[in-house]
């Protein structure tokens, strides 16, 4: 079998260093039994530690207590767990649309949607771009509703927790997020009382075990050494060789947790090695996020004004992730693997199926492959690439090539 290089969609943005010391801090808890939660940042409002964004998610809507048949609106597309949570608690979910290449969000939409049972909205900042929320909050606060901040895609340095007015800003550092700590969540509340709050239902969850942890280092690490191009591109195909979507395969080992424990994963609380983890990925994150979006501004930059690049010229972006919108996903994901780059399907999903078109167009989106370790010009290439098969698909198929396909 002939070895190929293939850049993977995405790498895991953790150093073998961070690994060592996760590793460190697992020993070192289990010996000092060491279970001190607290989580210090620069900011001046509430921050609680949680298991993950969707743990604090549901940790915010214990405190809340809102009635049986209230209603929330989401915006835009979010994982789908979000809004099951959400309906777990008796709310009633309504979806409002975007603009798929700008994600910003139709005002006049979220506007109609809102009734006298809307209690809150949950807005995304997709893909690493942070968007600009004065009027979604100015709305909110006129018609007496939180507004719930999914940062989970949007971390972006030690320097910026959130928006102010957003009643809760929720921040990722699960496994495939900026500065992972490959497990973890943090809450921003800037309701006190809601704080105070929080924290006593955070109280009464178990605790997370340490050796959890720990095998969880370890299984990313594997998973790190085996998305190295080289070796990633030979288990790819002999993964397909044995009819075996690698794509799902993917997506199944990377989730945060699996649809048979979800639910008992949300009533759990960190343990001390994951806090401190997160601690140290935030404390060192700015020169890695820097040298990521000066590598996808030369992305960006290489691909043509013919592909629907999503976000696009969009300030600012840390480049998390990077979305183009396409006809023929299997097509265009086929003829970028056969150049050597390993293009995905996203994860997340609209809410509502009503006058989401922008939404649904964003939730079919391919998700390039890109790293801070490809080089200058392999990301010219790429981009290469990605403009030629817009132009012409026919221009990307080489007789002499093998073709994976699905």
């Amino acid at each position: 079998m002939r070895l190929r290089r293939l850049w993977p969609c995405k790498d895991i943005d953790i150093s073998w260093s961070d690994v060592l010391y996760a590793l460190w801090m697992c020993l070192v808890s289990s010996i000092v039994r060491r279970e001190n939660g607290e989580l210090e940042i620069q900011t001046d409002s509430s921050v609680i530690p949680c298991i993950s964004v969707r743990a604090a998610f549901d940790l915010y809507l214990s405190a809340r207590t809102w009635k049986q048949g209230d209603e929330c609106i989401f915006v835009g597309v979010n994982v789908p767990e979000m809004s099951q949570i959400a309906e777990s608690h008796g709310l009633s979910v309504c979806g409002t649309d975007i603009d798929p290449l700008t994600t910003q969000a139709n005002l006049s939409q979220l506007r109609a949607n809102i009734t006298h049972r809307t209690r809150f909205i949950v807005i995304p900042h997709l893909f690493g771009h942070r968007l600009d929320l004065r009027e979604v909050i100015e709305l909110a606060n006129a018609r007496g509703l939180d507004v719930v901040e999914d940062c989970a895609q949007a971390f972006s340095g030690s320097r910026w927790w959130g928006t102010q007015g957003a009643t809760l800003s929720l921040f990722s550092f699960g496994p495939m997020k900026t500065a992972t700590a490959l497990q973890g969540g943090v809450a921003i509340v800037r309701d006190s009382e809601l704080a105070v709050v929080m924290r006593n239902e955070l109280a009464t969850h178990h605790r997370q075990p340490t050796w959890r942890y720990l095998l969880r280092v370890v299984r990313f690490g594997l998973i790190k050494i085996a998305a190295q191009p080289f070796l990633y591109g030979f288990l790819v195909r002999v993964i397909r060789k044995m009819r075996i979507n690698h794509e799902d395969l993917i997506h199944k080992s990377t989730k945060s947790s699996s649809s048979v424990v979800f639910s008992q994963s949300l009533n759990v609380r960190p343990c001390s090695a994951v806090v401190r983890v997160i601690a140290r990925r935030v404390e060192q994150s700015d020169e890695r996020i820097q040298q990521r979006i000066a590598k996808g501004r030369v992305l960006h930059a290489e691909i043509g004004n013919t592909v629907p690049l999503v976000l696009r010229n969009r300030r600012p972006n840390s480049y998390w992730m990077i979305p183009v919108l396409v006809d023929d996903s299997d097509s265009f994901k086929n003829a970028l693997r056969n150049s050597g780059y390993d293009a995905l399907s996203g994860r997340l999903a609209a809410v509502g199926n009503v006058d989401t078109n922008g939404a649904m167009s964003l939730e079919k989106s391919v998700m390039l492959p890109f790293s801070p370790q490809m080089s200058d010009a392999e990301l010219e290439h790429l981009g290469e690439v990605i403009t030629n098969y817009a132009l012409n698909e026919n221009e990307l198929r080489d007789p002499d090539v093998e073709y994976l396909t699905l």
